[in-house]
C-alpha cells in the first residue's frame, strides 16, 4: 500500500520541481548583444510609448521619445525586458517595451556621404515612396516634406566632418535610417564663452562677505577647469565692481559710489586677489537704501561683453535700492525697467542673479531676477545675516547651474549630443535657445542643431553613388586593448624582419599570451591564424585577413613579407590613435566612452 501512495506522490513532486524550475529560469534574464558583443539598444522611436512593469497587464509609465534602453532577452507577450542603466550584473529587467515601439540602435553599418560633387544632397523622408520619388526625378511633391537634409559644406568642412546616418534596416532599393548629427552651419560665430560681472555692496556691513565670495569663486573656477579639461573649453571672464552710497553717517566719507575693482578678464585671479584685498567702509549709509541701480548700470554699459558669450551679473546686497521719485539719491531715475532695457541692447543679453542678505525689502532685487522675458530670467536668493554658510553654499549652486546652461548651450550646437541626453530642464529652454538665436542662426539652423535623431528613408540612388561604408561602435577601451595589441604584433614583425619566424613567432607569444588569457604554448597551438584567436578573444572585433597566417606560414616568410606586414599595421594603428585623441568622435553612454570607427581603419 504505501508504495502505491508513494510513487504518485513522488511524481508529483517531481512535477512540482520541474514546474519551479521552470519558473526561476524564465525569471532569469540577461543582456542582449550583437556579434560584436556590443549591447543591444532599443531606441523609442513613438511618442506614445510606455515602459510596462510586467510582459503583461497595463501599469506602465512613459518611455520618451528617442530614449535609449538596453535590451534583455527572452521576451515575452510581444514585450522585450529591458534596462534603463547599462548593467552586467542585474537578472532582472527595470520594465518591458512592446517591440513596435523602437527600432534597434546597434548595427555597426553606417552610411559614409562623400563629397557633394557628382550627386545630389543627401534627403530623408517619412516614407519610402518620397525617397524613391527623390532618387528618381530629384525633386518631390508638396506632401513630401524632407526630414532632414545635408547640409552644404565648405572645403574645409568637408576635410573636418564627417555626415554618418546609422542603418536600422535595409529594404530593397532603401536604407530605413536617421541622422546621428547636424552640422553647425558654417555661418555660426565664433566660440561660446561666459562673461560673468560680481556688483558686490562694499559698506561697512558687507565686508564679512566678501572672502566667502572669494572661496566661493575660487572652487567654481577650479571646477570649471576640471570640467573643460581634455575638452574644447569654454572660455570664462570676469568681472568685479564694487557700490556704496552717496553720504555715510556722521559725516564719514565712503570713498565713491561705484568703483570697478576689476574689469572683465580671463585672468580670474586677479579678481580672487582683489576680493581677497577688499575692505568695507567704516561706516554704513545714512538711510536704509543705496546705490544699487548705480552699481548695475555701471556694469551694464562699462564693460565690452562679447556677442557669443553669456552675460551674466550677480548681485550681491544687503540694502534695498532708491526708489525712481527720490531725486536727490536717484538723480538718474534708474528704475528695474530701465536696467532691463539697458541689459537687452546691442550685443548685450544679460541676465540678472540677485543675492539679498538680510530681512530689509527684497522686492526689488526679486523683480530684477524674474521680471523680465523668459530667456533672460535668472535666480534670485534670500539669505538672514547670519547664515554666511547658506551664503556660500546658494551662491556656490547658482555659479554652477549658470555654467551647466553654457555647456549644454555648447553641447546642443557643436556637439553629436541629444537635447534629451543633455537633461535640458524646461526652464532652461528660453535661455538656451534665446542664446542661440541672439548669435544669429536662422530658425532653421537652430532647429537642425538641436535635432538628434530623425527616423527616415534613405534613397537608392545615394546608395549606386557607393556612399555606404561601415563602422565599428566600440568602447574606448576596447580601441585602446586592440590597439596595443597591433603595436605588439608590430614589434614582433620587427623582430621577424632580423632574426627570423621564431623571433616573430616568441615576441608574439610573448605580447599576446597575457592579453588572451592563454599559456604561451598554447598560441598557434590548433594550427588557427592570429586574425581568428584575436576574433575568438574579443580582441578585434572581427576577424581580418591581413592577420590571416599560421605558424606553419610564418615559417616561409621572407623580409619583405614582415615589412608589408609593418606598413599595413602601422598605418592602421596611426588612424586609430587619431580617432581615440579626437574628443568629437567620442560618445558617452552612461558614463562609458564609446568610438564609431570606420572598419577600414582596423587591420
Amino acid at each position: 500500500m504505501l508504495n502505491k501512495v508513494s510513487n504518485p506522490l513522488a511524481i508529483i513532486v517531481i512535477a512540482w520541481c520541474a514546474m519551479l524550475a521552470h519558473v526561476v529560469s524564465a525569471d532569469e534574464f540577461k543582456l542582449d548583444t550583437t556579434l560584436e558583443n556590443i549591447p543591444k539598444k532599443a531606441l523609442i522611436v513613438k511618442h506614445d510609448a510606455k515602459l510596462f512593469k510586467k510582459p503583461y497587464g497595463n501599469m506602465a509609465k512613459k518611455a520618451p521619445f528617442l530614449k535609449l534602453y538596453f535590451l534583455m532577452t527572452p521576451s515575452q507577450n510581444n514585450r522585450v525586458p529591458v534596462l534603463e542603466t547599462f548593467s552586467k550584473t542585474k537578472t532582472q529587467p527595470d520594465g518591458w517595451l512592446e517591440k513596435e515601439s523602437f527600432v534597434e540602435w546597434n548595427t555597426i553599418q553606417m552610411i559614409n556621404f562623400t563629397p557633394q560633387k557628382g550627386r545630389k544632397r543627401v534627403k530623408i523622408y517619412a516614407s519610402k515612396e518620397c525617397a524613391q520619388t527623390f532618387a528618381r526625378v530629384g525633386t518631390t511633391t508638396e506632401e513630401c516634406q524632407a526630414l532632414g537634409e545635408e547640409p552644404r559644406l565648405s572645403s574645409q568642412e568637408k576635410q573636418q566632418y564627417q555626415f554618418l546616418i546609422p542603418v536600422f534596416q535595409r529594404e530593397q532599393d532603401s536604407y530605413h535610417g536617421g541622422f546621428i548629427r547636424i552640422h553647425q552651419d558654417k555661418s555660426q560665430p565664433g566660440p561660446l564663452g561666459y562673461d560673468l560681472v560680481l556688483v558686490v555692496d562694499s559698506t561697512l556691513s558687507m565686508g564679512k562677505y566678501f572672502r566667502p565670495t572669494m572661496e566661493v569663486l575660487e572652487t567654481f573656477v577650479e571646477q570649471v577647469k576640471q570640467s573643460t579639461e581634455a575638452e574644447v573649453i569654454i572660455p570664462l571672464r570676469v568681472g568685479l565692481l564694487f557700490y556704496r552710497d552717496r553720504k555715510g553717517k556722521n559725516n564719514c566719507d565712503l570713498g565713491y559710489v561705484t568703483q570697478w575693482e576689476q574689469p572683465l578678464t580671463p585672468q580670474v585671479d586677479l579678481v580672487i586677489d582683489a576680493l581677497n584685498d577688499a575692505q568695507g567702509t567704516l561706516c554704513n549709509s545714512v538711510n536704509t537704501q543705496e546705490a544699487v541701480w548705480e552699481g548695475l548700470n555701471r556694469a551694464i554699459i562699462d564693460t565690452e561683453w562679447q556677442k557669443n558669450h553669456f552675460q551674466t551679473i550677480i548681485l550681491i546686497g544687503d540694502a534695498p535700492p532708491y526708489p525712481t521719485d527720490d531725486l536727490e539719491n536717484n538723480p538718474m531715475q534708474f528704475s528695474t525697467a530701465y536696467l532691463h532695457k539697458k541689459a537687452k541692447e546691442g550685443n548685450k543679453r544679460i541676465r540678472f542673479l540677485t543675492f539679498k542678505i538680510g530681512s530689509q525689502d527684497s522686492q526689488k532685487f526679486k523683480e530684477l531676477a524674474f521680471k523680465t522675458e523668459p530667456g533672460l530670467q535668472g535666480r534670485f536668493n534670500f539669505v538672514s545675516k547670519s547664515d554666511i554658510s547658506q551664503f556660500q553654499k546658494n551662491l556656490r549652486a547658482a555659479l554652477l547651474e549658470e555654467w551647466s546652461i553654457a555647456e549644454k548651450t555648447w553641447a546642443a550646437l557643436y556637439s553629436q549630443t541629444s537635447p534629451q541626453a543633455l537633461k535640458i530642464k524646461p526652464s532652461e529652454y528660453p535661455i538656451i535657445f534665446g542664446h542661440i538665436k541672439q548669435m544669429g542662426l536662422s530658425k532653421k539652423v537652430q532647429e537642425q542643431n538641436l535635432r538628434d535623431f530623425v527616423k527616415g528613408w534613405v534613397p537608392e540612388k545615394i546608395r549606386q553613388r557607393l556612399a555606404v561604408g561601415e563602422y565599428i561602435f566600440i568602447r574606448k577601451l576596447d580601441l585602446k586593448m586592440s590597439l596595443h595589441t597591433i603595436d605588439g604584433i608590430i614589434l614582433a614583425a620587427e623582430s621577424g624582419d632580423k632574426d627570423g619566424a621564431e623571433a616573430f613567432l616568441n615576441m608574439v607569444r610573448n605580447t599576446l599570451a597575457a592579453q588572451l588569457k592563454m599559456e604561451f604554448y598554447q598560441l598557434f597551438e590548433q594550427g588557427e591564424p592570429l586574425g581568428e584567436i584575436l576574433k575568438k578573444a574579443n580582441v578585434l572585433p572581427f576577424k581580418t585577413q591581413v592577420l590571416s597566417f599560421t605558424a606553419t606560414e610564418i615559417n616561409t616568410w621572407k623580409p619583405v613579407d614582415y615589412q608589408n606586414l609593418m606598413r599595413t599595421l602601422k598605418e592602421k594603428a596611426r588612424y586609430l590613435r587619431e580617432f581615440i585623441g579626437n574628443p568629437n568622435k567620442e560618445h558617452r553612454i552612461n558614463e562609458t566612452a564609446y568610438l564609431y570607427v570606420p572598419r577600414e581603419y582596423f587591420p
